[in-house]
Order: structure tokens, then sequence, then C-alpha cells
């Protein structure tokens, strides 16, 4: 009894021995992770609550310029002088690529940090007005701002070091204080991964290149390899095609999802599709209950990540307007001809064959833009960036095909060698017939872009005079301004003249318009949740498209419309969540005086309801299409 009664006694203060140990490596835990918060004097929290403010408002705008802008907040001059390295969104917002020439150019975390640091440095005295209101107090600024920034996972940190010495008016010094902290609720991290995530697999797998050319092959307008017969020698235009290549990808590039994000969910369930993936065509009977959207499933979506972000959208669009390389072999100039055998006279006079083979280069950029909806406390926050998809002869191939594979002058200083004689360049409101002053003015040949400089006061008259590259007769003169029209003129003679159309924007609504059985206009309303229209304005007369959303994406609040007569062909369609809903289309004819001194429009659409058959999903087709033109739904200026 003695012995157990001491092996009790051993096991209890064993156990206390070991409790302690725990209690000791817990307690040193929590003081290793849980600090005392610095006490800041009652006087001065208003201070550096101020300076905490403007850091936040500076920090804010430092993220939503990296957001816009790649990842920069200010694009490094190598990338802003070089238009080859970045996408010209409208005006003077440039899009940096994260891929050129072979090379991954994106940015590091680490430089996203520096330049929001650098931005806040930089901007926050001018935020703080020399302290200014706070005249009780005399402060003195002691050292240079330093900040540090953490992109984290939930929000972005920003710590400041700034030495103020704060006194009385009578001169008494009170304290000094140096350190400073805010943070900007945005999930930059998760967003730079996804981000990178796709940036990588497209180096990799080269998604977008294969889907390009399916796409074209896929198109009966753009010859690939065929035999017809036919005694009449086929042949395309290779502008035609540029522009029919334009098209698909402006129609069909914002349809791929992107797996493991917040996609638009296909019409069925995923083990459906893969179900239809292990059919042998060549063997298996032809099944009849295919998805419809079945190729969209096969081709149009992407898995370039592993990691979840179904909290988050992502997509990708190309914009016509963004230009396009496109090579064709064989082609002669624009003319691109199929190979004609005819048949012997004696035998098969009246038998002929085409035969055609083409191989395409094409450089064409694209726009990612990634959207947290949690970010900024629930508000949203959109992060693009850009890169080109390159095409060798009809093969991605992302490894070292540059743009300037697709030049045909290989001096390196084409823009250098000047002609002898000046020329006189101008531009003019095309709508007033002012001259313009501060246009950008580039000289484009082939592929080479050189940039000539600005119009400017000279002679009585706004105008740019200058020599222009030697080595291209009648290239192309590319004037851009804000608030205009990209426009191009071929020179001819030594005075070049570029007439501008002026663009005029608008905040924009929705209206929904309910009918009733027998069609006819019931009442109106504003949209619903999950209720959005999609917006396509396309100009029949300029190069000039238009696509929105209602309600606004961040960075499409306005639509730009030119400011002048114009006709357009209008599409809005309606849906609710992904589901069709009703829409409005027409043949639209503006004149200046319809938009002069407005500054909104109103858009109406037909809300038919959602078609659950497909019966009715061709009733209401007919019935958008039938309905066109409909005064009663054109939109209305205010």
């Amino acid at each position: 009894m003695k012995k157990r009664g001491q092996i009790t006694v051993f096991v209890i203060v064993g156990i206390l021995v070991i409790l302690g140990f725990l209690l000791f490596f817990y307690l040193r835990e929590r003081t290793t992770i849980f600090t005392p918060e610095v006490v800041v004097p009652q006087e001065i929290a208003p201070i550096k609550r101020y300076v905490e403010s403007c850091m936040q408002d500076i920090g804010e705008k430092a993220v939503i310029m990296l957001g816009m802008q790649s990842g920069y907040v200010e694009i490094p001059e190598e990338i802003a002088m070089n238009p080859q390295a970045y996408i010209n969104v409208g005006g003077p917002i440039k899009l940096p690529y994260w891929y050129l020439n072979g090379i991954d150019i994106s940015p590091t975390l680490a430089n996203m940090q520096s330049q929001i640091s650098d931005y806040v440095s930089k901007n926050l005295k001018d935020c703080l007005k020399n302290f200014s209101d706070f005249d009780e107090f005399i402060i003195e600024e002691k050292g240079e701002i330093r900040t540090k920034t953490v992109i984290a996972e939930e929000d972005v940190i920003i710590t400041t070091d700034y030495l103020l010495v704060i006194k009385n008016r009578k001169g008494d010094k009170i304290t000094e204080w140096s350190l400073y902290t805010t943070s900007v609720p945005v999930r930059l991290k998760k967003i730079y991964r996804l981000a990178k995530g796709i940036m990588n697999a497209e180096n990799k797998d080269m998604f977008l290149e294969k889907t390009t050319i399916d796409l074209m092959a896929l198109d009966p307008e753009i010859p690939f390899t065929d035999l017809v017969f036919s005694c009449k020698r086929l042949e395309w235009s290779k502008l035609e095609v540029e522009q029919d290549v334009k098209e698909l990808l402006y129609y069909n590039l914002p349809k791929i999802r992107i797996d493991k994000t917040d996609y638009i969910p296909f019409l069925y369930d995923p083990v459906i599709y893969k179900k239809f993936q292990k059919i042998d065509i060549e063997k298996d009977p032809m099944p009849k209950d295919i998805p419809e959207d079945i190729y969209e499933y096969n081709h149009f979506f992407w898995a370039p990540v592993s990691e979840n972000f179904d909290d988050m959208k992502a997509g990708i669009r190309y914009i016509k307007d963004w230009g396009l390389q496109l090579e064709a072999r064989p082609s002669d100039g624009d003319v691109m001809k199929s190979n004609m055998v005819e048949g012997m006279p004696k035998y098969l006079s009246m038998f002929c064959i085409n035969i055609y083979h083409f191989t395409y280069d094409l450089i064409y950029p694209v726009e990612i833009a990634i959207r947290d909806e949690k970010s900024f406390n629930n508000n949203g926050y959109v992060f693009r960036f850009a890169f080109p998809v390159l095409i060798n002869h009809n093969q991605g191939d992302r490894s070292d095909f540059g743009i300037t594979k697709l030049t045909t002058y290989q001096d390196t200083g084409f823009c250098n060698e000047l002609t002898k004689e000046d020329y006189i360049i101008s531009a003019k409101d095309s709508r007033t017939k002012r001259d313009l002053n501060n246009v950008s003015i580039s000289f484009n040949c082939i592929k080479y872009q050189c940039n000539l400089g600005f119009t400017k006061p000279e002679a009585n008259r706004y105008r740019l005079k200058t020599k222009l590259p030697s080595a291209c007769i009648n290239g192309i003169i590319i004037a851009e301004k804000k608030g205009f029209l990209r426009a191009e003129q071929q020179v001819i003679e030594k005075d070049v003249l570029v007439m501008m159309d002026p663009l005029k924007s608008f905040d924009f609504s929705v209206i929904k318009v309910k009918v009733d059985e027998n069609n006819e206009q019931a009442d109106s309303s504003d949209l619903g949740n999950n209720e959005k229209a999609a917006i396509y304005i396309k100009s029949l007369n300029k190069s000039h498209d238009v696509f929105a959303t209602y309600p606004a994406e961040e960075g499409m609040e306005e639509i730009n419309l030119i400011g002048n007569d114009n006709d357009y062909y209008l599409e809005i369609f309606l849906m609710k969540g992904d589901k069709l809903t009703g829409g409005f289309k027409a043949n639209w004819e503006l004149s200046y005086n319809d938009i002069v001194g407005k500054d909104k429009i109103k858009f109406y659409v037909y809300d038919l309801g959602v078609a659950k058959t497909d019966d009715e999903k061709v009733n209401m087709v007919k019935f958008l299409n039938n309905n066109k033109n409909k005064d009663e739904l054109m939109p209305k200026f205010e």
C-alpha cells in the first residue's frame, strides 16, 4: 500500500511538472503574439488619425491604379515609350503586357509593394497641407518620409515612419510621433496569385492560341486548307480576313469560362459533358441528347489554376480597336489565291480543281480582368493585365516569336532615318472645323510606329512641323487626343490634315418594359436584383464600337458616342442570372442636335421573362426581331 501511495505521488508530481511546462510555453507564445499597444497621447490622437487618413486615401488610389495598369502605379518608361509593350485602352490609360518577346515581364509582389510605398511617400505631404487644420499646434517635420507596404492575404498594410515634433502655440514641446499605420481592404495577394496562374498556364499550354486557330478553322469565310471543284480561281482579301478574325475574337473570347472561379455555369452538370467526351464518333452511334452548349464546354472552358478562387470572377476580352497583326502565306499584297488545276482538254475540259493551303502568323492583345466582390468592404475591386496571343505558321509560339517577326523592315533605326523635307501636320475637330492643340501625332508604316510629337501653336494655328521616316512612302499619320476618336490619314502631300471626330460622354441607365398577353407594352421599372443588361453599340459610319453593362462595372460608368451626326446599330440583352429574359434591337440614327446639351441616356428593353422551353426561346428571339426599332423603346437623352 505504501508503494502504491508513492507511485501515485510521483504521477501527480509528473503531471504538474508537464502542465507547468505547457503553461510556460503557452504564456511565452502569447507574449510573442500579443504585444501591448503603444499609448497615443490624447491631445495628438487627431493628428495621428489625420496622417493615417491621408495614407488611406493615397494607398487606395495606388491600389486602384495598380488594378487599372497591370500592377503598376507608375508605368516604367521603357514600357510607356514602347507602343508594342502595352494596350492603349483609351486616352492616356495604358495596359502593359505581362509577357513580351518570349519573356515574362510581369511585376512581382515586391515590385508592387515598393510602388505603393513610393506613391504614398511622394504624395503624403501634399495631402497633409502643412497641417493647416490644426491651428492649436505647431507641428515640425523632422526627417524623410519612409513607407513600407505589405500585400497580405486580406488587405494591403501600409506603415509610414514620419517624425513629427508637436508643440503648443507657446512653443512648448508636447510630444513627438513617427509611426503611422493603415490598411486598404483589398485581397490583392490572392488576386495576384490568380493572375499569375493564368499567365503561367497560357505560356505553358497556349490555350488562347489553340482556341484562336479553332475559331478561324471553323469560320467558312477564313480559308485554311481545302479542295474545291470550280473553274474559277478563288481569291480572298487579306484585309477582309483580318476583319473576320477581329469579329471572331471580339464576340467569342468573352465566352471563355475560367475554372475554379465564379463563372456563369453551363446548362448541365459537368458529368454529362464528360460522358460525351468519351464517345468515339467513328465507332459509337451519335447520341440524340447532346447538350446545346457542348462546344463551349469543350473549347471555351479553361482550367489554368488548381487553387480555388470561386469567390472571384475572371474574364477575357479583345477590342477591335486594339489592332491585330496578320500575315498569310501565300499572298500577293492584299490578295490570297488558290492554285487552280484544269482537266485534260480531250476528256475533262470542264473539270477544274482549286487547291489551297494557307498558313497564318497572328499577333493580337487580350485583356484579363479579375473582379473580387469582397474587396473594398464588398464594394468590389478589378485588377486588369494584358499579354499578346502569338501564332506562328498556324501554331502557338510563345518561346521567341515576337512582334518583330512580322516586321518587313529590319533596320532598327527606322524611326531615326528621316526625310530632308519638312511635313506640316494638323488636326481639326470634324464638327467645328477648328484646329486642335496638343494632339499626339505618330507615323505608322507596315509594323513600325514612330512617335512624332504633338500639335502646338505655330504660325497662328495649331500644327506640327516635322520630318518623317524616309524608309516608307505614303505611310499613315495617326492622331490621338483625349475626348476624340483615334483618326488616321495617309501621307500624300507635305501638308497633312487629319479630321478628328469628337466624343461625348454620357451616364446611362436601363429601364425594363413588360408586355401583356397581347404583346402590348404594359408597365416599366428599374432592373431588379440579379438582373443585368448587356449593351452593344456599333457605329455604322466610323470605326467605333461600344460595349457596356448595366449596372455599370468599374471603369465603364460612361458611354462615349461620336459628338456629331452618326448612325448606330443598337443591341441590348436583358439577363436574369445567366438566363436571357429579353432585350431590344434598333437602327439608331442620331444627329448632333439630339445630343447637344445632354449628359444622360436612358435605354429601354423588353422584359419577357425566363424562356423555359426551346419553343419559348425561339418565340423570344422572333419577338425581339419583329419589334425592332419600336419608337417607344428607342433610347432617350436627358
